[in-house]
């Protein structure tokens, strides 16, 4: 028995190493497997839009437009919804979200004071182009059969406008009140709604007398017996912006697939158009210009502080 120990002790042995090697083998391929496999996926782009519509209508405007910027860059584009147009300052200006669409004052604000003295500011990398046209209208509207019939008529009647923070709904039709003569204090009331459907809304359910709003938006319900009393001139357009410090690259690909779409961007821009066809088009920051004088003229002009979003 003693000789027959002695033999099995290093047999034992022998498989023991064996075992050994083996897993050791197989622990090396499977690190090599693994050193293989991308450790996490290419982190998604968040594409922020303030609130001046409902968010069915947003969501059905610009998640395909996610979807097309997704295919093109081989990198998610999330679409994020922000709460409030001072949010959507605030994220795109602390770089927690990468892009985002803004209009004149968001843009102005997020340009010029948050990120005035900052190493590096927001990038424009395109402009909305709406039928041929790099801007936009606001206007003033009432019921059909009001007897108001210009600015200076709104004298001691209500006025509905939209954020706080909006150029179109706010900034703008307080700017036609004021070349009327009439500062907010002339105004029996007026009222901040947040978007522009509700802006028309008030005026089409006689809450307010009238209201100041986006004019592709207001059109929307002229056949709800409104009219227009108003139009702005020309205003700034829209915006598509990068976050401060965003890849280089990635601004070029999403620049080269808005300015040269492809033929899979039809579905992204037919969902994009509001009213008739928009497109993109270079914008530089200067053609902010008009806006600024506005903001900064509706802000010397304030009679009271307004209620910030």
């Amino acid at each position: 028995m003693k000789h027959v120990k002695e033999y099995i002790s290093p047999l034992l042995l022998m498989s023991v190493l064996l075992l050994l090697t083996a897993c050791n083998q197989h622990q090396h391929t499977d690190k090599n497997k693994s050193d293989s496999i991308p450790r996490s996926e290419t982190p998604s782009l968040l594409f922020a839009v303030h609130p001046y519509d409902n968010p069915s209508k947003l969501m059905a405007r610009f998640q395909p437009l996610c979807l097309y910027l997704s295919k093109h860059l081989k990198q998610k584009v999330k679409l994020s919804l922000a709460s409030s147009y001072g949010d959507q300052i605030r994220k795109i200006s602390q770089g927690k979200v990468d892009l985002a669409y803004m209009g004149p004052t968001p843009y102005l604000r997020a340009h010029d004071n948050y990120l005035k003295n900052a190493k590096k500011n927001i990038t424009i990398i395109a402009g909305e182009n709406q039928n041929g046209k790099a801007s936009y209208l606001s206007v003033l509207i009432v019921k059909k059969n009001s007897p108001i019939k210009k600015v200076a008529d709104l004298k001691d009647h209500t006025v509905a406008f939209g954020a706080t923070r909006s150029f179109g709904s706010y900034f703008m039709p307080r700017s036609m009140l004021l070349d009327a003569g009439l500062q907010l204090h002339d105004l029996k009331d007026y009222e901040f709604l947040g978007r522009h459907e509700r802006v028309a809304l008030a005026v089409v359910h006689g809450d307010f007398d009238a209201g100041g709003l986006r004019k592709d938006i207001a059109d929307r319900y002229l056949g709800r017996k409104l009219r227009i009393i108003a139009y702005s001139p020309p205003l700034p357009p829209h915006v598509i912006v990068a976050r401060p410090g965003l890849d280089p690259d990635i601004i070029h690909k999403i620049k080269n697939a808005l300015l040269h779409p492809q033929a899979d961007a039809k579905d992204a821009l037919r969902a994009f158009s509001m009213e008739g066809k928009s497109t993109f088009t270079p914008v530089k920051d200067s053609t902010f210009n008009f806006a600024r004088d506005i903001v900064k003229r509706m802000e010397i002009a304030q009679s009271r502080p307004a209620q910030l979003p």
